[in-house]
């Protein structure tokens, strides 16, 4: 007697949900990212319409004027300054007037996007290493390592005073 062997098949596999648990996968990783990374200068623009002058008293030896012309020259007090030793010159100033200082900038309108940018990358470098020697000082760690309570303390210890001068016909005068 013979037996027969009866065949043996493979079930398939029942793909028809793919696509719906693809796309739900997809809805749920969308919704659940985080995408809002602010990076940049954190300015704030001049208001519309008339400018309101406003009054303010400034100590004499507090102010730290900077212009960039029409020429996309860099002035530091009316000095013709080069943007790359602009940072050690901000540390120096901060450091030696303290909360005090006020940084005034202006651009004239001719003048180039290039030579505004490096003027602000060198301040922002400045003061980010101001606040990071401040906060090895107050709390031993550097300023990225701290908390939002402990970061209030150190802009507190060392503010960031820029005034940018808007002017719409024109620049430095």
């Amino acid at each position: 007697m013979m037996f027969k062997h009866k065949e043996h098949r493979v079930p398939g596999l029942n793909t028809t949900s793919t696509a719906d648990i693809s796309f739900m996968l997809l809805i749920f990783f969308l919704v659940t990212t985080n995408m809002d990374i602010d990076k940049g200068l954190q300015r704030q623009l001049s208001p519309t319409g008339k400018n309101e002058m406003q009054e303010s008293f400034v100590e004499k030896g507090t102010t730290m004027q900077l212009v960039i012309n029409a020429d996309n020259q860099l002035l530091l007090d009316g000095k013709p300054f080069p943007v790359n030793r602009l940072r050690a010159e901000v540390e120096n100033f901060v450091q030696r007037v303290g909360k005090r200082h006020l940084i005034t900038v202006k651009v004239d309108p001719e003048s180039n996007y290039d030579t505004y940018f490096g003027m602000q990358s060198e301040l922002m470098a400045a003061y980010r290493v101001l606040r990071d020697r401040t906060a090895l000082r107050l709390y031993g760690r550097d300023y990225a390592a701290l908390s939002q309570t402990q970061r209030d303390k150190v802009k507190d210890e060392c503010p960031q005073r820029i005034a940018e001068q808007y002017n719409g016909k024109g620049g430095a005068e």
